[in-house]
């Protein structure tokens, strides 16, 4: 049998020849393989577009998953062509670690995908997929139409990417304590040797010597604490903010009553989320991944005071957005409209902002010349 491929305005087509004059249904054998065959050619084809890193950590959960078609449906035939309109559910099941993404960034991909139809309940994902089957007039081959797989397709792909991030975090943590250990481990040794020897001193100890002081010790001492504080967390890791385990945070403050952060992902990528303190984001900019470098500007504000006010700022119709201020300064969200300010949202102390700093470099921000309409 030879197989066609063709990508058609919202809908990708897939045709089998063979001679038959059997009408096709939904359910056939056939059709249902060709619809599967469909969504992983898409699928593939999505992420050749990507970057080989970000393969390889998809490609991590596609080996312990599997794609089927459940729920079919007949929704309508067309008796005088022959043609089948149908709907069903692209079904996957995901291993349990894979959904364990934490309570945020499960109402942030539910608020996303479920009003596009594509549902997770559990381990188990399924996605609402319409399509249409029919033979051809001249040769009587199997040509099925598919639509309405990419929310299932783009969550998947989101379950997969924080799953490979979260091993990778897990990896890092242990290797981390494994060093921690070893380096902790001779002090632990000599604490407890001490212990045992501390009502003998009628012969010279072992532990003596190690206790007395040598040109050596005061550089192993050295190494050890520059060791113990390179495993401080960061202080990212202790301020909340809205960004997923892949995402590096830029910028994040609570207002009190709202939580917005900046996040930077794939070396050019920025998005700001705005979401209730326990809420999932009620704002994302921009709505789909963007380069940054034409979504958003930086520039620096002067405050009354003197001091300098590193900012990032975009324009969404007549209202300009700009998270302003560093982590040591005044810092904030200024919302504007046609260069009146309508909001100025001030940081509290749960508060973390580099956007002073060399991490935004990399994103080439156009400079954003305009000042900031603070009080």
């Amino acid at each position: 049998m030879r197989k066609t491929l063709m990508i058609c305005v919202g809908a990708a087509v897939l045709v089998l020849a063979g001679c038959s004059n059997q009408t096709p249904t939904c359910a056939d054998a056939q059709t249902v393989s060709l619809v599967k065959q469909i969504y992983q050619q898409q699928f593939d084809k999505q992420h050749k577009d990507v970057g080989e890193e970000r393969q390889k950590r998809v490609q991590f959960t596609v080996n312990d998953s599997t794609v089927t078609l459940e729920n079919i449906t007949t929704d309508a035939i067309n008796t005088d062509t022959g043609k089948a309109m149908c709907s069903a559910q692209l079904t996957t099941v995901f291993p349990e670690d894979a959904v364990n993404v934490g309570a945020q960034l499960e109402q942030y991909m539910r608020a996303i995908y479920e009003p596009q139809g594509a549902v997770l309940d559990g381990t188990k994902l399924q996605g609402q997929v319409t399509y249409t089957v029919q033979r051809t007039e001249d040769t009587g081959a199997l040509q099925v139409a598919l639509s309405g797989f990419m929310p299932f397709m783009n969550y998947f792909h989101d379950i997969a990417m924080s799953r490979y991030a979260r091993m990778l975090s897990a990896q890092e943590a242990a290797k981390k304590d494994k060093e921690a250990q070893m380096a902790a481990a001779p002090f632990t040794i000599q604490a407890e040797m001490g212990a045992e020897t501390q009502d003998a001193p009628s012969e010279p100890s072992p532990v003596a010597a190690l206790a007395t002081p040598t040109a050596q010790q005061p550089q192993l001492a050295t190494a050890e604490q520059a060791s113990a504080s390179s495993l401080a967390p960061s202080q990212s890791a202790a301020v909340a903010h809205l960004c997923s385990s892949e995402e590096t945070v830029v910028f994040a403050c609570s207002t009190g009553k709202k939580r917005a952060s900046l996040c930077m992902a794939g070396g050019n990528e920025l998005t700001y989320r705005l979401a209730p303190l326990d809420g999932a984001p009620e704002m994302v900019y921009p709505v789909k991944a963007a380069a940054a470098s034409t979504a958003f500007k930086q520039g620096t504000h002067t405050s009354t005071s003197g001091q300098p006010l590193p900012f990032v700022s975009f324009d969404k119709g007549s209202y300009r957005y700009a998270a302003y201020g560093s982590t040591t300064t005044e810092q904030g969200i200024l919302v504007e409209q046609n260069g009146k300010r309508i909001a100025d949202l001030r940081c509290q102390v749960d508060r973390l902002s580099e956007l002073g700093t060399s991490k935004l470099q990399s994103l080439e921000l156009a400079q954003d010349l305009r000042p900031l309409m603070l009080p």
